[in-house]
């Protein structure tokens, strides 16, 4: 297990937590309405969406893509940076920066999922997965990959040594193949031309076909964090987190006093912003230092 390092400015810039239940449980057109008016004191503006999603099936014909259209009802807190996605045989709890803190994003996944077990009664759990997306601003134009990154591509010596783009990744699989984690690394548009920026994405899930009953979905959650903590502190070096600025923890006589005044440090976390122009990264690709897991 990895250090434990919280972070002032971490760069999580969206955390999604998201359920697929098995095709036997139940839906109705009244479920959306009947958790809105379970959730809505913490989740106040509503809204409707179509989402497309190609499903591969296995006929007499053999495999086949086939195309539906789903409507999903989305629950906003009232800063609209956190929600909750609701459809047939769905649900996704997600917070957008800036990120607080681990035990309370659970805290809320948790008690959503418990509210939705009440109204719907899930029995099982057809796949779930705990994704962090991680955006990385670095303010230089031009950045060797290795100065910042264990975990990043490499190039032979006879391609050019500086990319238009890149992805990298890989998936590890834990608990004897019950759970797998997809890592990938890739640039992004920084927000300032005078910097480079990258995506980190962590994306731990259950496998298919693999089981974790509803009463275990907070110990997964636990565990599935534990691991996308740990490989996110294997994929950086001590540059990036100094970036990130390690957070000196606060004793408790002193969280006391700080949440008697108001406002406290962490509601005043700087947050990263997705760039609106576009602009391909200056990167150098360093010799390989070998994939960090």
């Amino acid at each position: 297990m990895a250090e434990v390092r919280k972070y002032v400015n971490p760069p999580a810039a969206e955390v999604i937590c998201e359920f697929r239940f098995p095709q036997e449980t139940t839906w109705d057109m009244t479920y959306p309405g009947l958790l809105y008016s379970s959730l809505k004191e913490t989740y106040p503006k509503r809204d409707q969406r179509y989402v497309r999603e190609v499903v591969m099936l296995v006929g007499p014909e053999g495999l086949r893509e086939e195309l539906f259209v789903t409507e999903r009802s989305i629950f906003l807190a009232e800063d609209e940076g956190c929600a909750v996605q609701v459809g047939p045989r769905l649900l996704t709890v997600s917070c957008q920066k800036p990120y607080v803190h681990w035990e309370a994003f659970s805290e809320r996944i948790m008690s959503v999922f418990n509210r939705v077990r009440d109204v719907i009664g899930i029995d099982a759990i057809g796949t779930m997965n705990l994704r962090y997306v991680n955006l990385i601003e670095i303010p230089e134009r031009e950045v060797t990959l290795s100065d910042y990154f264990a975990f990043y591509p490499t190039l032979p010596p006879e391609l050019p040594r500086v990319p238009e783009g890149f992805i990298t990744g890989c998936e590890f699989a834990f608990h004897d193949n019950r759970d797998n984690c997809r890592v990938e690394l890739t640039d992004a548009v920084p927000e300032s031309t005078e910097n480079n920026a990258f995506l980190l994405n962590i994306d731990y899930f259950l496998a298919e076909g693999q089981n974790v009953p509803p009463d275990g979905v907070a110990d997964w959650l636990e565990i599935a964090h534990t691991h996308v903590r740990d490989i996110f502190e294997a994929c950086i070096r001590d540059t990036l987190r100094d970036l990130f600025t390690l957070r000196e923890e606060v004793p408790a006589a002193a969280r006391i006093t700080c949440a008697a005044k108001r406002p406290c440090i962490a509601s005043r976390m700087p947050s990263l912003q997705y760039p609106k122009q576009a602009r391909r990264p200056s990167s150098t690709c360093a010799p390989w230092a070998g994939v960090a897991t």
